[in-house]
């Protein structure tokens, strides 16, 4: 499966993640992570971290107990720009797998609810 960056249909929101082929409800998205592409930091490895301010605040997820963010903020996987919305067409189970909540027409826009990560 593959997918494409391009200018979000969010407004100010910068980059999206847009469908290539039609991907049917249940769907597994496996292509959008590489393998090992996160890394979990504590709160205090996070605030330590050197790196600039944006990718810390558009890459990084917060967790009660710290932050799931790239292994390498210099080769992002496509599913890193996956933008937020309240009306999603993924959803993503416990083991952070991603899959289609209904039927994804080509070159529609993937969106996840960032509060069910």
């Amino acid at each position: 499966m593959n997918f494409r960056l391009k200018k979000s249909t969010i407004e100010d929101a910068g980059i999206g993640v847009f469908s290539t082929a039609l991907i049917k409800k249940g769907e597994k998205l496996e292509t959008l992570f590489s393998e090992n592409d996160t890394r979990w930091l504590s709160h205090q490895e996070f605030d330590s971290l050197r790196v600039c301010r944006d990718l810390k605040e558009n890459f990084a997820i917060q967790y009660e107990d710290g932050y799931s963010l790239p292994a390498d903020f210099n080769s992002l996987s496509i599913g890193w720009y996956l933008n937020h919305s309240d009306n999603t067409n993924l959803y993503s189970n416990e083991d952070h797998e991603y899959f289609a909540s209904r039927d994804i027409a080509p070159d529609e826009e993937l969106f996840i609810d960032y509060e069910k990560l």
